[in-house]
């Protein structure tokens, strides 16, 4: 057995198949073997409804299911009525479709969200049909005589059309005129396409969508948009021309609409320009605010009621003679059987529609399925779709099929189940028994735009097409073709044209594929292409040769050329090197040869030597005998009877064990035949292929073969339910902890290697997910425990309780839990922040008392101690400190607010504040009633001026940066204009100057960069900063005006002195009188009047401001104790000037050049 082990995946690999009658009868047996749970579970598989609704989460589904179901009931009304001017059929037969559709998937289909009903592509087919068969009867296509048709179709008479709204099912005269003979060829052709996709379920025909890849159906789709556009064109308009039958429909229809121009009802092309308009923007809001809108817009609807209510009463049909949608009556037709008489003659186009329903039906199906992560049948979808298709033929409807825009908007509005097609199916029927009649005024023109406006998505795909020939050129041209074959031909033949010029690329492309050498990264198991990549390793004495493409008889020669160009070798040569070598290798080994023959014949030789023994042993033994008889004397014919016994006798022995032996071979054979019926049955069991048994075998190998392979896959079975109930513990257990669902196998049945396969994958990814979450679990655990006990809180909540239970089993590992570790711990890590903010305040408030108070240093060991356990000690014990620190400041209030004072006229100074800045607050700076309000408010207007020079700190800086180099300016300014200068500079005049240069070039940036944030602060804080009073800019254009006119007074004093001094020499000049008389309008002078100008520091070539603020008697302010902080860059100060009155008691402060 163990040597059988590893030739059995080669036996798999060269064991022939079953035949097709031998694969049916099989299949036939599986499906056809009746038991209580096979019955059970048969009927479960064709309803899927029976698994799922009494496990119906009712508080959960329900609203999202209600919802999502009333909208797209709302959707689809409008829709079916619109929808039927496509299929040339009535608008009551939409509504039929769209009711029973829905009702049937809900009992038979598995995707959870896919909306099935009437689609604009089936519609467009099956109205292609109707009308080339309603022409080929005799009928006349003509809008005018479907509506006389109609008319008399639903009334029996013309004369009485009024009456028509309000008709009912019961007053339905169904004279079999043309739109009788039009419904006949539509249920015809839905029931054969049902048929066709109920079969191709049963023979497991569903790999024929394979060959509709995703381009050629796009292009498909655009191309059948193309025609639906232009096919509706003319209700736009309102021309009354039929249909084209036959190809060309696009081009032909276009012809026609310009031939009929002139005939242009404008009444129905201005309500169909607003009718586009309106539904337009509705769709452009809900694709810009789908995030914000809780349910889509019934743009449709509302422009189907307005228009109905607009055209009814306006009379726009009597009126302006408007193509109106007429009567359509209330309830439901009786049920009619297909005419099989019109099987024949659609047979052929239900093939078309049958194919592209179930693979729009399983694609859309299948797309939703991964995106919600659960499970679709897709052969039980096709049995749905074709029962959608089957049963509502015999009540007049048409072909369906899933629809994506609706699906979207189910699941974009909360669909958790079918349960809202049955919602959407009783808004349907509202419509059917009550609300049908008041369509009756709907203009044609109103449906069209719908059409219309519907086909933007499947129009958008123009707009994609360059991505898709950047991406794959191939995919680009088989879009391209199908969407012209499909718009230009027609539907069908663009259908075959996309499928047959899918497969010749496909041919195409492996015939001459892609061939190349690989060599291997450095260092890894990885090998890439050496024409793409350099620097790979190649192996010594190996050549890997990748060939991209399946290799068969087209592209053989390709593949050898291929590789003999890549391994660089010639194959002609190649052979003739090898005969030779293999005449030389005959040579030798001809002399082994012989005696490898002799060695071959022994077993042959001794069996013949054993039946030549056994021949002469019976001679002899005869011989003795008759050498006996002749001592005996035994007569002749007693000789012959007892030779005759003795031939008796061998020949007995010999037909028994001839007995035995055949007793023994069909023993055999009997056990082989059992055996291989149990590997049949195993064989099935496990999904394995057949085992096939070599030939030339003897029935004891067979047997034995038979046997140990039948051990092998009992074995194999044995394992396989074990590990199977292995994995489904494991698989329950970590779906109980992640709270997921899992893996679906039936209830005694065997899986499969691909589902245990697919079951293994799955308990790795939940066992992947639960680590994962473990870990973060873990983390977020151990940092909620670690805030805990920093902040000392104690759990509160049952999540606070469960995070830091040492069990962390009982905590259940969902996502919303993980959420909501995630948000308690940004809740703690929150408060933390706050208390950590609430302690840096009280020990700030405690250092700042305890500063004020001048408490001895033998108190501050409280403040030199480390932190407690946890904040909330830590806080406790710094409000202690500060309570007992601020019932001492009430006890030394006086003290304290001079403190308070000093330090407010300090921030003052820093902040550049000017008197009017400090005015406000100066009736409280000199209040000399101390009080603890008095100190609350020093307090406030100390923490306000603290938040404003941290706010302002980087422009104050800046503005200090520019007053000390206006400073080293001016004073340059002074040395250059010492006529001195050239004696008294030791030296270093050069110096100077470079340094006088440096800085006038260093000012003007800085005054542009103060500009640029000045600008940016006001704009940020919204009001204005002032430097001592003045706006910024302000102050530094008046410090330069001030420079300027010092600078032209000293020109105009050494012209009066040089004036003076040449006066005596030259009395014909000008008095000196004379000459100051004129003033330079350009020059400003100064005036006897204004205060002297100081040239050696900023702070002086400021404006005086001269007031006096302060006139309280009483006890002098701190401030007056202080020197004005000025920022000169020497060490001259000014002071204010104080006056005191005979007590000593200051009574005013007067500010001379406020800086």
């Amino acid at each position: 057995m163990e040597d059988e082990k590893p030739q059995y995946p080669l036996e798999r690999k060269f064991q022939q198949k079953k035949g097709p009658v031998e694969i049916i009868r099989t299949k036939l047996r599986q499906q056809l073997s009746c038991s209580l749970p096979k019955v059970k579970q048969t009927l479960a598989d064709f309803f899927p409804f029976v698994r799922w609704l009494p496990k119906y989460k009712f508080k959960e589904y329900v609203w999202g299911d209600v919802m999502s179901g009333l909208i797209v009931g709302v959707i689809l009304v409008p829709q079916a009525i619109a929808y039927c001017l496509l299929a040339g059929l009535e608008p009551i037969y939409g509504l039929y479709t769209s009711f029973y559709a829905n009702i049937i998937y809900f009992f038979l289909g598995t995707s959870r969200h896919v909306s099935v009903g009437i689609f604009s592509l089936m519609s467009l087919m099956v109205g292609q049909v109707v009308d080339r068969e309603v022409y080929l009867a005799g009928f006349d296509l003509s809008e005018d005589s479907k509506q006389s048709s109609m008319q008399t179709g639903w009334n029996g008479t013309e004369d009485n059309q009024d009456t028509a709204v309000n008709l009912t099912i019961g007053a339905f005269s169904m004279e079999c005129g043309k739109e009788c003979y039009a419904i006949s060829i539509a249920t015809a052709l839905t029931f054969l396409a049902g048929v066709y996709q109920v079969l191709m379920a049963v023979f497991r025909l569903g790999f024929v969508s394979v060959y509709l890849s995703a381009p050629m159906l796009d292009g498909f789709a655009t191309g059948a948009s193309c025609t639906i556009l232009t096919v509706q064109a003319k209700y736009l308009v309102g021309l009354k021309i039929p249909r084209h039958q036959g190809y060309g429909t696009v081009v032909m229809t276009w012809i026609n609409i310009f031939k009929n121009i002139h005939k242009t009802n404008f009444c129905d092309m201005i309500t169909s320009a607003i009718c586009i308009t309106v539904l337009l923007a509705g769709k452009e809001l809900q694709d810009r605010y789908k995030d914000r809108l809780k349910i889509p817009l019934p743009t449709e609807l509302v422009v189907v009621a307005l228009a109905t209510v607009v055209s009814h009463y306006a009379d726009l049909n009597s009126q302006y003679n408007s193509s109106i949608s007429g009567a359509i009556p209330t309830g439901f037709i009786p049920p009619k059987v297909p005419d099989f008489e019109l099987v024949p003659r659609v047979a052929a186009d239900a093939i078309p529609l049958a194919i592209i329903s179930f693979a729009f039906t399983v694609s859309l199906s299948e797309m939703f399925a991964k995106k919600h992560g659960y499970t679709v049948r897709p052969n039980q979808e096709m049995i749905a779709i074709g029962f959608c298709n089957i049963i509502p033929s015999f009540f007049h409807s048409f072909t369906t099929s899933a629809a994506l825009a609706k699906t979207m908007v189910k699941e974009s509005t909360g669909c958790r189940t079918q349960v809202s097609s049955v919602v959407s199916a009783f808004v349907v029927l509202l419509v059917l028994l009550f609300l049908a009649p008041f369509f009756y005024s709907l203009q044609k023109c109103v449906l069209a735009c719908i059409i219309i406006v519907s086909l933007k998505g499947a129009l958008r795909k123009f707009r994609d097409f360059p991505r898709l020939w950047r991406l794959s050129r191939i995919d680009a041209i088989v879009w391209m073709v199908t969407m012209f074959s499909s718009a230009l031909i027609s539907v069908e033949i663009g259908l075959m044209v996309g499928v047959v010029f899918s497969m010749i690329c496909v041919l195409v492309q492996t015939q001459r594929p892609k061939a190349s050498l690989l060599g291997q990264i450095e260092d890894t198991n990885h090998y890439e292409d050496m024409d793409d990549y350099d620097h790979l390793v190649i192996i010594p004495k190996v050549k890997i040769f990748r060939f991209q493409a399946p290799l068969y008889y087209a592209n053989k020669d390709f593949f050898l050329k291929s590789l003999f160009k890549a391994v660089e070798l010639e194959p002609f040569l190649e052979k003739n090197r090898r005969r030779k070598l293999e005449k030389k290798a005959k040579a030798r080994t001809a002399k082994q040869t012989d005696n490898e023959n002799g060695d071959g014949n022994a077993t042959g030789l001794l069996l013949e030597a054993l039946a030549s023994s056994l021949v002469t042993g019976i001679n002899h033994a005869m011989a003795r005998l008759v050498d006996i008889w002749d001592s005996i004397g035994i007569m002749e014919d007693q000789r012959i009877e007892r030779m005759q016994t003795v031939k008796k006798h061998i020949e007995d022995l010999l037909k028994d064990m001839i007995t035995e032996e055949e007793s023994l071979r069909h023993r055999i054979k009997t056990s082989i035949i059992t055996t291989q019926k149990q590997l049949e049955k195993l064989c099935l069991e496990l999904s394995m292929e057949p085992y096939k048994l070599e030939e030339d075998l003897t029935v004891l190998q067979m047997e034995k073969n038979l046997r140990c392979r039948l051990d092998t896959l009992l074995k194999e079975k044995n394992d396989r339910l074990k590990e199977l109930s292995d994995l489904m513990q494991q698989d329950e257990e970590l779906c109980v902890t992640l709270c997921a669902t899992p893996y679906y196998i039936p209830t005694g049945s065997l899986p499969s290697l691909t589902q245990m396969q697919e079951l293994r994958e799955h308990i790795k990814q939940l066992s992947e997910e639960k680590e994962n979450r473990v870990k973060v679990f873990s983390g977020l655990r151990e940092n909620i425990r670690n805030l805990m006990d920093e902040m000392g809180h104690e759990p509160e909540t049952s999540l606070e309780r469960e995070s830091v239970c040492p069990d962390a089993d009982i905590f259940l590992l969902t996502h919303e839990n993980i959420k909501a570790l995630k948000l308690l711990l940004s809740q703690l890590e929150m408060k933390k922040d706050s208390m950590i903010s609430s302690r840096d305040k009280l020990k700030d408030r405690a250092t700042s008392l305890w500063n004020r108070l001048s408490c001895p240093d033998e108190g501050a060991e409280e403040f030199k101690q480390e932190p407690l356990n946890t904040l909330c000690d830590d806080i406790r014990r710094w409000q202690g400190v500060v309570d007992r620190l601020e019932l001492l400041q009430r006890t030394k209030l006086e003290e304290v607010i001079d403190k308070v004072r000093q330090e407010l006229v300090v921030f003052w100074d820093k902040c550049m504040f000017g008197p009017e800045q400090r005015e406000p607050f100066n009736i409280h700076f000199c209040d000399a009633n101390y009080t603890e309000e008095l100190l609350s408010l020093h307090d406030c207007e100390l923490l306000k001026v603290k938040e404003f020079y941290e706010k302002a700190r980087p422009l104050l800086e800046n503005i200090e940066k520019w007053e000390r180099n206006w400073a080293l300016f001016q004073d340059f300014e002074r040395k250059a204009a010492d006529p001195n200068r050239f004696s008294n500079r030791g030296g270093a005049l050069l110096k100077e100057s470079k340094d006088r240069a440096k800085v006038q070039k260093l000012l003007p940036k800085l005054e542009e960069d103060l500009k640029c944030r000045v600008e940016t602060w006001e704009k940020d804080q919204g009001s204005q900063f002032l430097m001592r009073g003045e706006r910024v800019m302000e102050y530094i254009s008046k410090q330069w005006e001030e420079h300027r006119s010092q600078k032209d007074k000293e020109k105009n004093d050494r012209i009066s002195k040089k004036a003076d001094s040449t006066q005596f020499k030259t009395p014909s000049k000008r008095p000196h009188g004379a000459a100051n008389s004129s003033v330079t309008p350009s020059k400003i002078r100064k005036t006897p009047n204004q205060p002297s100008l100081r040239s050696t520091t900023l702070s002086s070539t400021s404006s005086s401001v001269s007031s006096t603020f302060l006139c309280v008697p009483g006890k002098p302010p701190l401030s007056a104790k202080q020197r004005v902080k000025t920022f000169e860059t020497s060490s001259a100060t000014r002071t204010p000037l104080q006056e005191f009155n005979s007590d000593n008691k200051l009574t005013s402060i007067t500010y001379s050049d406020f800086t």
